[in-house]
């Protein structure tokens, strides 16, 4: 039977939270895990950390992370002011677990393929398919991020996880596997838990009205939708609530968190799902530069969000993770959640009310977040996709 149990500090220290996590955990009676996450805020040295863990339990596999602000477990918010440290402990002898980290260097899809690989080994697990992935990469090349770990392990296994993130977008974020830490790097982890795993990959954002092909792109920026300035097409589509400059560019991240530009994946039960992407600049001479890749003749719908929705959504993804795995909410034995940076930050002043309505809608189970700048999950037959402003909810049953 899996055991699980979440940790935390709010010590501006690395060593003294680490310290006082592992004591947590002790508490619960949960020593020597099979699998421990760690979600820091950026100002925690991720080295010092992992030596702690090191130290106490060597054999264990350590997947640690930077989000943005922090993290928060089932018990409480530690987002500030002091940096907070939250961690996620794992205890499943009948399970394999296999984490690895690198830089992702000049080719982001070959360095993920090796990660999984090896990942894959130090479960003792190679030429397997897991029941999940869990990636944690550098925001920028997250689409050749998943296509590498879909050469090793398939389209069909759910690739789940965030890009790291730090707290301004200033390149701090750092990942680690217990040695070398990184920052233009990936770490990812393999589970072959012995319960039911359910992951749900959804949005809070309902699809407006207007809607336009992009006939003009490169990489992640938009050129032209409907053959005129991707700026302007966007400024109408917003009511002029969001307006290119005059000259130069603009950084629009926080303007557009409610209304960003979604495509349709697939349709399910007549419902469109959609994959988010978040503008991030909008230049004079018409251009626009987004979170994610697109491509040439792709559709993009205006989305459109509230406070309200997006406070209520990560319960939904949790229930809809629990369907997926068909595992009944008195069988969870822990969720992990991944709530987009933006969408946190949007809804900054209302996080301990997403935080209690998790803990009420599953009593007693532990949880831990991520805030991301970047999302990845799985969408239907679409299979693993990366996005932005999404949520996604992995839960693990018992047995």
């Amino acid at each position: 039977m899996i055991r699980i149990a979440s940790a935390a500090s709010a010590s501006s220290q690395s060593d003294i939270a680490a310290t006082q996590c592992v004591e947590r955990l002790l508490a619960d009676h949960l020593d020597g895990p099979d699998y421990l996450m760690i979600q820091a805020d950026a100002r925690h040295d991720l080295s010092v950390v992992a030596g702690i863990i090191r130290a106490r339990w060597p054999e264990t596999h350590l997947h640690a992370v930077t989000s943005c602000l922090g993290s928060f477990t089932e018990v409480g918010l530690y987002m500030g002011p002091e940096p907070g440290l939250c961690m996620f402990a794992i205890s499943d002898t009948d399970g394999d677990f296999g984490t690895a980290c690198g830089e992702l260097g000049d080719s982001p899809r070959a360095a993920a393929a090796a990660l999984a690989r090896a990942a894959l080994l130090d479960a003792d697990r190679l030429g397997e398919s897991p029941a999940l992935v869990w990636i944690s990469s550098a925001p920028g090349s997250e689409e050749e991020v998943i296509a590498g770990i879909q050469e090793v392990v398939g389209a069909a296994t759910p690739i789940v996880g965030g890009s790291a993130a730090d707290n301004s977008i200033a390149g701090d974020w750092r990942m680690t596997s217990g040695g070398l830490t990184v920052a233009n790097g990936l770490v990812l982890s393999v589970l072959f838990p012995s319960g039911k795993i359910g992951a749900a990959f959804h949005s809070g954002y309902t699809p407006t009205a207007q809607r336009g092909r992009i006939t003009r792109c490169e990489g992640r920026r938009i050129d032209e939708i409907d053959g005129r300035p991707a700026a302007t097409v966007y400024s109408e589509w917003t009511g002029d609530a969001v307006r290119a400059p005059a000259t130069g560019v603009e950084n629009v991240l926080m303007s557009t968190t409610l209304w960003p530009l979604g495509r349709a994946m697939q349709t399910l039960g007549g419902t469109d799902v959609h994959i988010l992407s978040h503008p991030e600049t909008i230049a004079a001479n018409g251009a626009m530069t987004l979170f994610t890749r697109v491509e040439q003749g792709e559709e993009l719908i205006l989305m459109s969000g509230t406070i309200d929705a997006l406070v209520q959504r990560p319960v939904l993804v949790a229930q809809s993770a629990s369907r997926v795995g068909e595992i009944e909410t008195a069988d969870i034995a822990g969720m992990i959640l991944v709530f987009c940076a933006g969408c946190m930050l949007t809804v900054k002043e209302r996080m301990d009310e997403v935080r209690a309505s998790l803990a009420e809608a599953l009593p007693g189970v532990p949880i831990i977040a991520a805030f991301t700048f970047g999302e990845q999950g799985p969408v239907f037959t679409c299979q693993n996709r990366h996005g932005n402003l999404m949520i996604s909810a992995v839960v693990i049953a018992r047995s």
